[in-house]
């Protein structure tokens, strides 16, 4: 079988439930139930990559195909999920009519038959244009169809244009002649309209082909969808208006599912002995997403789940999409965006209100879309009107961006190895210089009113720095947090640290590196090189200090 009871999903969600990182969400299965069942049988979830869809729907494929019922309910019952089983099986044994039988999931465990779809697996390298996508998708199904059952009606395709899919009624009638319910699952619904041979007629298409196999028909038990864009990005007269959406921006339901919160992880960790990296070392590169209904933090769960397998922390974003995402989005409003991007890369915070994914355009143009689509994508963090840069892992993929030559900083990254040059070499005075420059001529929008203002300066004025070092802002240091810390990227360079101070003295800045023992961060090293820049609202100008200074010196 392709999609018919398959036991794909079962296969698949075995393996991710075996998984030393794995963590339990299989109280979905009961949420996801009894929603479609007294609310909307049409559920359609996005998230961003890598935020633990493709799981869920091997998940829910897994506990109601009735191919796999005995394996899945051994797997199950080892489950979070099984906690409810036994009072929902004892109301269902009362009187399966009643209404408070009708949304529990144990009872039909394992007795429903499965469609389960992943677009992204369809799209092989033979496929090559949209009526090859279709074709495979309608013939796959056929297939299955007429494998369980044989005595299906066999439509007189002659009659049946070729590529006109919207008007291909067969399907759906063969589908009504078994007289069966199914649960339609289908994964990454979006995936192929990421091709290039996609055009707004293919689109169209698609959607008509998804309608008239999903629409009111009554072989749907109930259709789960997942996604990165919303249904409504794609649907102009909304043909799919019947699927009720759960987007980042907007979930009352599902949202406790997706993503891992700081107590999860803790519990991970001690359940299976994870000492590295620690839920510290997580938090700073992987934290920053909020759930919009509590303000619960969220990690990145794929990111968490590799670093805890590796023992370390880096990022994992690059192995899952292009490097050039962000550069893609941001260069349709380059003009506007750039200054937010700088902003955020140097820590700040914007203040927003985005009420969406501005679904109703088929293209995004102006900030506040752009801006709405790096959160759908997971580039951004956004909650209580708030919007952020949410992890380190994604500030390097924001520095990334920045350093190509799209965005109109070329002169500006040539500067920068200056500025790295003049600073490992101690030449105070340029450093101070350039840093002055580049906040006057190359990006003036910035007003000193607090030391952040200065850090995005010195975020940019660094910038380049990030081929030779692993840049962190705030970086846990001996007794506080150090403004910045430049760990070497190989063996035998020199590490930095560097302090901002306003309205004091870049003297003050290299005290301040030592009253609080930032050496500790870098202890194991011979020397490291201590900056201090200081920024004065009376003078307007900027002071540099820099001092090569011993750990040993200070722990022996």
């Amino acid at each position: 079988m392709n999609f018919l009871n398959s036991g794909a999903g079962y296969a698949l969600f075995r393996e991710a439930a075996r998984s030393e990182t794995y963590v339990d969400k299989t109280m979905m299965i009961d949420a996801l139930y009894r929603y479609a069942m007294y609310n909307c049988k049409y559920i359609c979830v996005t998230r961003p990559r890598r935020f633990g869809k493709s799981v869920a729907a091997n998940m829910i494929a897994a506990f109601f195909d009735e191919k796999t019922r005995e394996q899945s309910r051994i797997l199950f019952e080892k489950s979070r999920l099984a906690s409810i089983k036994e009072k929902q099986e004892e109301t269902w044994s009362r009187n399966p009519e009643a209404p408070e039988a009708e949304g529990l999931c144990w009872p039909v465990q394992g007795r429903l038959k499965v469609i389960r779809i992943n677009m992204i697996n369809l799209l092989s390298p033979s496929i090559h244009s949209f009526s090859d996508f279709l074709s495979r998708l309608d013939r796959m199904l056929r297939e299955d169809l007429h494998q369980q059952y044989p005595n299906l009606d066999q439509p007189d395709r002659k009659e049946l244009p070729d590529r006109d899919f919207s008007s291909r009624k067969d399907l759906p009638d063969l589908l009504l002649q078994t007289e069966a319910s199914f649960v339609f699952v289908i994964d990454e619904w979006d995936a192929v309209f990421e091709k290039p041979f996609m055009t707004e007629e293919n689109r169209r298409e698609y959607l008509l082909f998804l309608k008239a196999l999903l629409k009111d028909m009554p072989y749907v038990h109930f259709a789960y969808m997942t996604g990165i864009l919303p249904i409504a990005k794609y649907t102009s007269g909304s043909p799919l208006n019947m699927f009720r959406e759960f987007s980042a921006f907007q979930d009352s339901q599902f949202y406790p599912y997706f993503g891992l919160s700081s107590e999860e992880i803790r519990e991970l960790m001690q359940r299976k002995g994870f000492e590295k990296p620690s839920l510290e070392e997580l938090t700073h590169w992987y934290d920053g997403y909020v759930r919009e209904h509590d303000g619960v933090h969220m990690f990145n769960p794929e990111s968490v789940s590799c670093a805890l397998a590796d023992g370390r922390c880096k990022s994992y974003w690059t192995g899952t999409g292009p490097m050039n995402e962000v550069r893609d989005i941001i260069r349709h409003n380059v003009m506007d965006l750039r200054e937010d991007v700088i902003r955020m890369t140097g820590g700040e915070t914007l203040s927003i209100k985005l009420t969406g994914f501005c679904a109703e355009k088929e293209k995004i143009t102006t900030k506040d879309e752009i801006l709405s689509a790096m959160v759908v994508y997971g580039f951004l963090s956004y909650f209580d009107g708030k919007l952020r840069i949410p992890n380190y892992e994604l500030l390097l993929k924001f520095q990334s961006a920045l350093s190509s030559q799209e965005l109109g900083l070329k002169q500006t990254l040539e500067e920068s190895r200056r500025l790295i040059n003049a600073t490992l070499e101690r030449r105070d005075k340029e450093v101070a210089a350039l840093i002055e420059t580049l906040h006057a001529e190359k990006i003036p929008f910035f007003s000193y009113n607090d030391e952040n203002s200065l850090a995005c300066v010195v975020t940019i004025g660094y910038l380049a720095a990030i081929d030779g070092y692993r840049i962190t802002r705030e970086d846990k240091a001996g007794k506080g947090y150090a403004d910045f810390t430049f760990e070497p990227r190989k063996k035998g360079g020199l590490p930095i640290i560097l302090e901002l101070k306003r309205n004091r003295s870049a003297r003050n800045a290299l005290k301040c590196i030592k009253e609080k023992d930032y050496l500790l961060r870098f202890r194991d090293y011979p020397e490291v090189l201590l900056v201090g820049i200081n920024y004065s609202d009376k003078t307007k100008k900027h002071s540099c200090r820099t001092e090569l200074a011993v750990p040993a010196d200070y722990f022996p």
